[in-house]
C-alpha cells in the first residue's frame, strides 16, 4: 500500500510534465515503452484521491481547527497562536496547496476516463474536483472555475473568477454529471483495476452515495438563501447518499509508513515532540490540549446546558495526567489563563497552569492517532443533513428520528458500547430533547453541537458556525471569540464580529489582481460569503 501512495504522487508529477499536446510530435520520435508518455486513469486515481486529502482537505483543515475552537496552543510566542486569534494573512496556502497540487489531478483523471471509454473514472474525477471545488468556495467565495486548468488548452494566469452562487451551480452540475457516470455499466476499464481505489476498493454503488452525500451538504449549506434552500431537494440527495454504517469516504492512513501516509494530526507540523516534558518551554506543539469548548461539547446538553459525559469523550480525547479530569483551554490564552469558559457560561479554574493539567492533543484519540482515517464526509453527517432539512420543513417526528441515527452512527464508529449509547441517549430524552425539537433555535443546537462532535477537525464545522452565526444559543454560552484577538482587522468591543472567510494568497493577489479584488484582510476575513447572507 505504502507503494502505491507514492506511485499515486510520481504518476501525478509525470502527467502534469507530459501533459502538454504541443510537444506529442517531438516526443513521438523514440518512445520507450518502460517510460511512457501517458499514465492511465486506474494510475491516476490514488493521487487524486491521495492528494483531495492530503493537500486540499488537510491544509484546509489545519489552521480553521484552530479557528473553530478545536484545538489550542500552548504558549502565548510564535506562529502557532496566529489560527485561534483569527490572525490569518495572504500567506494561507489552502488555494495553492489545493489548485496546483490537488484538483489537477482530478482533471487529468476525468479526461483519461473519457479517453479510454471507462466513465466510472469521470464519475470519481468529477466528485472529487466537486469536492475540492467546494471547499475552496466555502473558505474564499469567489473561485476559478471556468478557466482552470482543463488538461486540454493553455492554461490562464489571469482566470477569471465565479462568484460563489455560480460556483454552487458549477459543483451541483459537476455532481450530477458524476452520477450519470457511475450509472453507465459500460468500462473498458473497473475502477480499481490498479489498486487505486483506496477508498471503496471499486465498489461504484458507494461512490455513487459519495456524490449523493456531498449534493446534500452543499444544498443544505444554503439554509440562509430564501426559496434557494429547498429541503424536498435535500432529502432527496439524503436517501440517495450513504444509508448504513461502514460508508464513509475517508482517507486510510498508514502505520509505519512515510510521513505522508501518517494522519498528519498526529504527525505533521511539529504535532508530535517526544521525550520533552510538556511543562518546558521547548514543548511547544501546534496544538497543545483540545479547547474546554469542545470538551464542554462532550460533558454537557444541548439547550439546558446539563451536565452530562458523553462517552466519546474518552475515545476523543485523554483526562489529564494530574487529576484524571477532562478540562481544556481557551483559544488565544495558552496555560496563562487557565481553564476555559465552563459550559454554563462561567470562567474555569484559572489556577490550572500546569501542561499536566490538561490533556494532550496529538494521539490522544480516535481522530488523532497515527493510523486515525480522515473524513471527506460521513454516514453521521448525512443524517444530521437529513434531521436540519426535516426540521426547517417542520417535519419533527422525521427529524428526531434521523438525529437520533446521526448521533448513534457516529457513537458506534468510535467504538461506543450498545448499553453506553443507549443511556446517553436516554438521558437526552429525559433532558426534553423531544421538547426541543419543537423549536427551531433549539432543535437546531442539537443537531449543530452533534454535527460539531462528530466533523471533529473538519472544515465543514466552520460552515455550520457561520451558518448559525456563532449562536450561543445553538452552541452554548462559552462560544465566545478568543482572547489575544487580532484587533488589527476585528474590534475588540463587538462580540458579534466573527471570522467570516479567507485571505487569498499572495502569488493569487499578485498575478491576477483585477479578478481577486479587495485582498485586505479586514474586508476578508470580515466579509460574509454568499451562501452566510439573507
Amino acid at each position: 500500500m505504502n507503494m502505491i501512495y507514492r506511485k499515486g504522487i510520481a504518476c501525478f508529477v509525470l502527467g502534469v510534465i507530459l501533459s502538454t499536446s504541443s510537444c506529442k510530435k517531438f516526443l513521438d520520435v523514440n518512445v520507450d515503452p518502460n517510460n511512457p508518455t501517458k499514465v492511465s486513469a486506474a494510475n491516476r486515481l490514488v493521487g487524486a484521491i491521495t492528494t483531495s486529502n492530503g493537500a486540499a482537505l488537510w491544509r484546509s483543515s489545519r489552521e480553521i481547527a484552530g479557528a473553530t475552537q478545536y484545538g489550542v496552543t500552548k504558549l502565548l510566542t510564535g506562529t502557532n497562536l496566529n489560527a485561534e486569534t483569527w490572525r490569518f494573512t495572504a500567506s494561507y496556502f489552502a488555494w495553492q496547496n489545493t489548485y496546483v497540487f490537488t484538483m489537477p489531478n482530478c482533471i487529468d483523471l476525468i479526461n483519461l476516463g473519457e479517453e479510454e471509454g471507462s466513465p466510472c473514472f469521470v464519475g470519481a474525477g468529477k466528485t472529487l474536483l466537486a469536492m475540492n471545488f467546494g471547499m475552496m468556495t466555502d473558505q474564499y467565495g469567489a473561485i476559478v472555475i471556468d478557466e482552470f486548468y482543463n488538461g486540454k488548452t493553455q492554461l490562464s494566469l489571469t482566470p477569471k473568477m465565479q462568484d460563489q452562487q455560480t460556483a454552487y451551480q458549477r459543483i451541483d452540475q459537476l455532481l450530477d454529471e458524476a452520477i450519470v457516470a457511475f450509472n453507465n455499466p459500460t468500462n473498458n476499464t473497473t475502477l480499481n483495476s490498479a489498486a487505486g481505489d483506496i477508498i471503496y476498493q471499486g465498489n461504484l454503488e458507494k461512490w455513487k452515495r459519495f456524490a449523493w452525500a456531498l449534493k446534500a451538504r452543499y444544498l443544505n449549506h444554503l439554509s440562509k438563501k430564501g426559496t434557494l434552500y429547498n429541503p424536498t431537494k435535500i432529502l432527496e440527495a439524503c436517501r440517495n447518499a450513504f444509508n448504513a454504517d461502514g460508508m464513509d469516504a475517508e482517507f486510510p492512513y498508514l502505520a509505519g509508513a512515510l510521513p505522508t501516509d501518517e494522519n498528519p494530526w498526529f504527525s505533521w507540523g511539529g504535532f508530535v515532540v517526544p521525550n520533552v516534558d510538556p511543562n518546558d518551554a521547548t514543548y511547544n506543539p501546534r496544538y497543545f490540549a483540545w479547547s474546554q469548548f469542545f470538551v464542554n461539547m462532550l460533558t454537557s446538553f444541548p439547550v439546558t446546558n446539563t451536565a452530562f459525559q458523553d462517552p466519546r469523550i474518552s475515545k476523543i480525547m485523554q483526562a489529564a495526567v494530574s487529576d484524571g479530569q477532562y478540562r481544556g483551554l481557551r483559544p488565544g490564552g495558552g496555560l496563562v489563563a487557565g481553564q476555559g469558559i465552563l459550559a454554563n457560561g462561567q470562567n474555569g479554574d484559572v489556577t490550572k497552569k500546569n501542561a499536566n493539567d490538561y490533556g494532550r492533543f496529538s494521539n490522544s484519540g480516535f481522530y488523532t492517532k497515527q493510523t486515525s482515517p480522515f473524513p471527506f464526509i460521513t454516514y453521521s453527517e448525512v443524517k444530521l443533513i437529513e434531521a436540519e432539512a426535516r426540521l426547517r420543513s417542520s417535519d419533527v417526528p422525521g427529524a428526531l428520528l434521523a438525529y437520533e441515527e446521526g448521533v448513534k452512527s457516529n457513537m458506534r464508529k468510535l467504538g461506543v458500547t450498545g448499553p453506553d449509547i443507549n443511556t446517553y441517549w436516554t438521558a437526552q430524552v429525559v433532558d426534553g430533547l423531544n421538547a426541543h425539537f419543537g423549536n427551531l433555535t433549539q432543535g437546531l443546537s442539537h443537531i449543530m453541537r452533534q454535527k460539531y462532535i462528530s466533523l471533529c477537525l473538519n472544515p465543514e464545522t466552520w460552515v455550520d458556525m457561520r451558518r448559525s452565526d456563532f449562536s450561543q444559543a445553538i452552541y452554548g454560552p462559552s462560544l465566545v471569540r478568543p482572547l489575544n484577538l487580532n484587533t488589527v482587522v476585528f474590534d475588540a468591543g463587538n462580540p458579534n464580529q466573527w471570522l467570516r472567510g479567507m485571505v487569498y494568497e499572495t502569488n493569487e493577489a499578485t498575478r491576477n489582481p483585477d479578478n481577486v479584488g479587495n485582498n485586505t484582510e479586514r474586508y476578508r476575513l470580515l466579509t460574509p460569503l454568499w451562501w452566510d447572507t439573507n
